[in-house]
């Protein structure tokens, strides 16, 4: 069932990026950046609200869960600390931490050689990601950058490393096509999509770019792999009962974005909260995601 599902959910993702394509030449920076924040605050905050019960998943040893608890509390308050002692350094962990968690989520059931390997390709191919977006919204990117932390990343660096990025990726793919470990028609299927993303990010702005491939290439796809991961498999009853679970904390979440907005005054644009609580949950949760793959 949940293979089924997963083979429709990549055609249905395809055809929605092709609609979001479409949509950002007909709407304005208005439209875009409403629907969004929709989606982010919704689908895309959803998708990690579960982490504590994947963590409990099978820990019958109470002690075993308090413990991940307080590592999963503990990295959250490193971040929340290192955002107030030094806000670039926590962006550049931020883009990092989801560099990795975009490739591992998009590419671990695709690519598995070896730790290093896999590190560096999940790595490189979140980078390029990210790197494509910021070259396409530069003075977006300078934006919120420069509200968040007073300063910003440069056109020079951004390039560098797209092409970097890129570069690593060509080579380790190659490598993956000589040693038949994917084959050319997977590897030019990742490319076209790449060319799609790239297309997408050229026409939308910086907000619904980042939300077109936040929600339709990464949260819905975990999702989908919490639900199997914790259930077993993926129907509606799991998929309600997923949802109801996660309501509790989705909903401490947004209050929380909120109370945020309200107390920082200088943090005028709403875009800017919502990189700053992503950064707050980010690392934890890629911690808990890293621990249900393993």
């Amino acid at each position: 069932m949940s293979i089924i599902i997963k083979s429709n959910y990549q055609n249905f993702m395809v055809f929605f990026t092709f609609f979001f394509f479409w949509f950002s030449i007909q709407f304005g920076s208005f439209v875009e950046d409403s629907v969004a924040f929709l989606l982010i605050v919704s689908l895309g905050i959803l998708h990690g609200a579960n982490d504590l019960l994947i963590l409990s998943k099978g820990k019958k040893n109470k002690h075993t869960y308090v413990k991940h608890l307080f590592v999963y509390l503990s990295i959250m308050l490193f971040c929340v600390l290192t955002y107030f002692f030094s806000s670039f350094l926590a962006i550049s962990l931020f883009i990092l931490l989801s560099s990795y968690h975009f490739g591992e989520e998009h590419l671990g059931e695709k690519i598995a050689v070896n730790s290093i390997f896999n590190f560096f390709y999940y790595m490189s191919y979140g980078v390029f990601i990210f790197s494509m977006l910021f070259y396409e919204s530069t003075a977006n990117v300078d934006e919120i950058m420069r509200e968040l932390t007073n300063t910003t990343f440069t056109k020079l660096q951004i390039k560098f490393s797209l092409m970097l990025s890129s570069f690593i990726l060509l080579v380790m793919s190659l490598y993956l096509v000589l040693k038949k470990i994917i084959d050319v028609k997977k590897l030019l299927k990742e490319i076209f999509y790449l060319g799609l993303l790239f297309l997408v990010f050229k026409t939308s702005t910086l907000i619904l770019s980042f939300a077109i491939y936040f929600i339709l290439w990464h949260s819905i796809p975990s999702i989908i792999n919490q639900v199997e991961f914790v259930y077993g498999d993926l129907t509606k009853k799991s998929l309600i009962s997923y949802v109801k679970k996660a309501i509790i904390y989705w909903v401490i979440s947004i209050i929380g974005m909120f109370v945020i907005y309200q107390l920082i005054p200088h943090m005028s644009l709403f875009s800017t909260i919502i990189f700053v609580v992503l950064f707050a949950v980010t690392a934890p949760h890629t911690w808990v995601m890293y621990r249900m793959k393993s």
